[in-house]
């Protein structure tokens, strides 16, 4: 399928949406530049400023560069002095005992010993999630196109549903909001399932 009213097919991180990145400054982007904890941030309070995941990768990127500059430079400074003792941490998942320039302010403050990570597991933790949920996008709608391409090929008697299973998805890349199902109820009335009392069927025709 190659249109539905509307172009489709199409790669989703050029399609427009409705967030802005305040890093960087690009606008109208579709949700899946973004991390699923910013959208939900910006859905919360529509004037937090949050960064797309480029940004926040080069933020993350710089943050450590900056650290391990510090750390050299207080290297430097300290000389020799081998009475002025350093304050390690170890990480929790790579079990290595570090200096405290090697964790954020957060991971220190907030998680604390035992759940502490350092900056290189926590950018190695994000970079894995952020591939995982990419290539796991990726493999959903690749197979929505190929289920929309061949109800078109084959004219099945359910393309319509193929269709809007893709168009769904797509919505979803874009916004960032999930599709919800509506459920039929069991009737209405008291004219019993399916029933209409307002109207001639629904009254037994009388």
């Amino acid at each position: 399928m190659t249109t539905l009213g509307v172009s489709s097919g199409g790669d989703p991180s050029q399609w427009h949406g409705a967030f802005d990145c305040a890093a960087c400054g690009r606008k109208r982007l579709p949700a899946v530049e973004f991390s699923a904890n910013a959208v939900s941030k910006k859905r919360a309070d529509a004037g937090k400023e949050i960064r797309c995941k480029a940004c926040t990768q080069k933020a993350a990127e710089a943050e450590r560069a900056l650290a391990a500059e510090t750390a050299k430079l207080r290297v430097v400074e300290g000389g020799d002095d081998a009475d002025t003792p350093t304050a390690t941490h170890e990480c929790a998942a790579c079990k290595r005992v570090r200096p405290a320039d090697a964790f954020s302010n957060k991971q220190l403050k907030q998680k604390g010993p035992g759940k502490q990570k350092c900056r290189e597991c926590c950018d190695a933790a994000d970079a894995s999630d952020a591939s995982a949920a990419t290539a796991s996008v990726e493999a959903r709608l690749t197979r929505a196109r190929e289920a929309s391409a061949t109800a078109e090929r084959t004219n099945a008697s359910n393309k319509l549903a193929v269709f809007a299973r893709e168009a769904a998805l797509e919505a979803e890349l874009v916004t960032g909001l999930k599709p919800k199902r509506i459920h039929g109820g069991r009737g209405r009335g008291r004219g019993g399932r399916g029933a209409t009392p307002n109207s001639a069927i629904g009254r037994g025709a009388r």
